[in-house]
């Protein structure tokens, strides 16, 4: 008879890290994405069944959202964020923009790859966002494996174009009472070093889940705002079609669908992927 306690399995993350399965976490992140704590409980209960020492951490969450899509689909489209994020690749140019809508969600006016003129230099901002009383400057650094992590090298190097940019506000009357701002935002996790640098300098760090409250994954989850590359009714081949014409965000698609627009999906999968949408846009 099998008795091996689930805690007891050894697992492997994504960094090659071996660690002790902990079946509270997987629940919490079923709960966090929407599911009732009867059906976590049910999904971890089957989950168990396929456990095994040496199973990835990718596999066990890509099974646990196998069987959630089959429960309630607008929960499934939450759990599997991080991945449809990763999925924004090769090239970081749909990560900016998705992180300009979340900006635009809060209010401000928002520039992606702008070129703006330093004290010294002229630099290309990722994302500027401006309202009333900030000024934010974003360096966006996008990977497309989850195990990677931005280090320290960063916030040292956007620390000094940020003193250039900054430096300018001194000079010019507009922004010399605005709140200007240096910010990293990255789809994955920061080192402890590069932490502890913003923290020291005055950058603001956001990660997926730094920091523990309001972070990437949060403020997802909160302006419901979701990328294509989360939706599972359509091919991969055509979400990176459709990432390639600039159509990135969720409800910008659903609106083209409504509009009858010509797209580069097959119409089977334009219909399926209007009852995905309408299910947790509207």
């Amino acid at each position: 008879m099998h008795t091996k306690s689930l805690s007891n399995y050894l697992i492997e993350k994504a960094s090659g890290e071996k660690v002790y399965f902990e079946g509270q976490k997987l629940i919490g992140s079923l709960i966090r994405s929407g599911a009732s704590e009867a059906l976590a409980n049910q999904i971890l209960q089957a989950i168990s069944l396929e456990l095994h020492d040496g199973m990835l951490t990718s596999e066990i969450y890509r099974k646990a959202y196998q069987m959630l899509q089959k429960q309630e689909r607008k929960t499934a489209v939450n759990y599997r964020l991080k991945q449809a994020v990763l999925q924004l690749g090769p090239s970081g140019y749909p990560f900016e923009y998705f992180i300009g809508e979340l900006f635009k969600a809060r209010g401000f006016k928002v520039e992606v790859g702008k070129l703006v003129n330093g004290y010294s230099v002229r630099h290309e901002i990722d994302v500027v966002a401006i309202n009333k009383h900030k000024h934010i400057f974003v360096e966006c650094k996008f990977h497309n494996y989850q195990g990677t992590k931005t280090n320290v090298i960063v916030p040292m190097y956007i620390r000094s174009r940020f003193d250039d940019l900054n430096r300018v506000r001194h000079f010019d009357e507009q922004l010399k009472n605005t709140n200007t701002q240096g910010w990293i935002i990255t789809n994955t996790r920061f080192t402890e070093d590069a932490i502890k640098f913003g923290r020291d300098y005055g950058l603001t760090l956001l990660g997926w889940d730094y920091p523990s409250k309001g972070n990437l994954k949060d403020w997802i989850e909160l302006e419901n705002l979701h990328p294509i590359t989360c939706l599972s009714s359509i091919t991969h081949k055509e979400k990176k079609a459709l990432l390639d014409i600039g159509i990135v965000m969720c409800h910008d698609l659903y609106q083209k669908l409504l509009n009858r627009d010509s797209l580069p999906v097959k119409p089977r999968n334009q219909r399926a992927c209007k009852r995905e949408l309408k299910d947790f846009i509207e």
